[in-house]
């Protein structure tokens, strides 16, 4: 097949922004290809909505320029008539179907068109170039626009590469390159055809939805129900992998059984979607994320006594904190955190079995009988400091031994810091807000918020993980102190 042996629709927009739920078309341009015969349709539209300095900057599309355009929905009927069984070709076909997908859906009219991606169509039969993007096949090609960053010049510029596509291939080769290209996300049964077409490949946190349990006398019924929160640095991959993986039963297949919508939220970062995701989870409490909404408040060890102050023989030398009951400045100098007691208590026994430590010292068996052994004793793994057989100092400096590795670190700061987080070709990031270990929210680079968020820091077991995790690999002048 020959890319021209079909009505072809090419078509370019320039908008506000870039999520097409939000964001809205300034400008829309379209080469109609019938064989040879070839036309063009433009038109500037009013969005309804200041459009950002930064765009009008990179278009030159101005707000006074759209003031008196007429509004999508007055060109929504002559655009649907001109792409009305047309093949849809744009360069990341993704974005401009799914900003017109969402505009005609605003005025009442379906459009699913058959859709081909020119920039996967490049990739399919240019696979030793790296790049693919318009100004690289302009320079490739030797493409001349008088019109870049502009919906019809855009436009001509696909058409230009589909002339060299059909010059340089034979059809046989065309056909597969073209089927490839036009491969899109089938709607998983259930959700509303091309709900997943608009995922982007950005990080960030996704979120899947089910319907809701119907209402009782008590209490209202919820709009939906929260299945599932996950979050990935290429949002796109990682939705379609759960439609299309294999699951042959158990939990997977039941969550995905009962979607019934799925939504999302980008993030400048894998920081910021990690940070985001185990929010979320609390916040939301979906049925299927186990791990991270598991209840109850996280818990450290202290140590008690010291130099000159210790712990008599057959008294406990650790205490058990509750994270929640104190403040994230009192952190540094526990032990731990854990996400539980009962995970606490494994990690006790395990160090009481490799260090010989006592159960009665470390908290795992009462103590009220000061002089009596404890039930390690017999067995040779306690060395009876619990029946004044060895020195509680002896004792208690295995003990510190043991729990070195568990030691919460000081935070390196004085006081807030904000991370600035932004992934590679962006203009601009987000800024996340932490203190002591706890993270305080996030905000656009460049909007209005100067200062962390003004809220109490509560510690949250997983956060903690994450910026241990994440802060140390960070750049320096990723990162700024706040003064306070």
């Amino acid at each position: 097949m020959s890319v021209f042996d079909q009505p072809l629709a090419i078509v370019d927009l320039e908008t506000t922004g870039g999520d097409p739920r939000a964001d809205r078309v300034t400008e829309v341009g379209v080469v109609l290809i019938d064989g040879p015969q070839r036309s063009e349709w433009s038109s500037l539209v009013n969005p309804g909505v200041p459009i950002p300095l930064s765009i009008q900057r990179f278009t030159g599309i101005t707000d006074d320029m759209v003031a008196r355009a007429p509004r999508f929905a007055e060109i929504a009927e002559e655009l649907a008539a001109l792409l009305h069984d047309r093949l849809f070709v744009a360069h990341n076909a993704r974005f401009d179907h799914g900003f017109l997908r969402n505009e005609f859906a605003r005025v009442g009219l379906n459009f699913a068109p058959r859709v081909l991606c020119s920039v996967k169509l490049s990739r399919a039969l240019y696979p030793h170039f790296s790049r693919h993007g318009l100004d690289a096949l302009m320079e490739r090609f030797g493409l001349v626009c008088d019109a870049r960053h502009r919906a019809i010049g855009d436009a001509r510029l696909v058409r230009d590469f589909l002339d060299i596509v059909a010059r340089d291939f034979p059809p046989a080769v065309i056909a597969p390159a073209m089927e490839k290209a036009g491969r899109t996300a089938a709607a998983p049964p259930g959700m509303t055809p091309g709900a997943l077409d608009d995922v982007p490949e950005a990080p960030g946190v996704y979120l899947f939805y089910g319907a809701a349990p119907e209402s009782t006398d008590l209490l209202p019924a919820p709009a939906e129900l929260p299945l599932y929160i996950g979050k990935s640095r290429n949002l796109r991959s990682r939705v379609l992998a759960h439609f299309t993986g294999s699951h042959k039963g158990g939990q997977a297949a039941r969550m995905l059984r009962e979607t019934k919508r799925v939504d999302w939220v980008e993030t400048a970062g894998e920081l910021g979607a990690l940070l985001l995701e185990a929010k979320l989870v609390k916040q939301l409490q979906p049925l299927y994320n186990k791990q991270l909404r598991a209840g109850g408040p996280a818990v450290a060890l202290a140590l008690r006594g010291g130099p000159g102050n210790e712990v008599a023989a057959g008294e406990a030398a650790l205490t058990l904190v509750d994270l929640d009951r104190v403040t994230p400045r009192q952190l540094a100098g526990l032990y731990g955190p854990f996400r539980s007691r009962r995970d606490c208590l494994t990690t006790l026994r395990e160090l009481a079995t490799a260090w010989q430590l006592c159960p009665k010292r470390i908290g795992l068996q009462g103590y009220e009988r000061r002089t009596a052994a404890c039930v390690n004793v017999q067995i040779k793994r306690c060395r009876g400091v619990c029946c004044g057989r060895e020195d509680p100092r002896q004792h208690d400096m295995r003990l510190m031994s043991a729990l070195d590795g568990l030691r919460m670190p000081d935070w390196p700061w004085p006081d807030a810091v904000a991370v600035r987080e932004r992934r590679p070709g962006a203009e601009r990031g987000d800024r996340h807000w932490l203190a002591h270990w706890c993270y305080l929210g996030s905000a656009p680079e460049g909007s209005d918020d100067a200062a962390p968020p003004q809220r109490d820091a509560r510690f949250d077991y997983d956060h903690y993980r994450i910026l241990r995790r994440h802060l140390e690999g960070l750049p320096a002048d990723a990162i700024e102190t706040v003064v306070s």
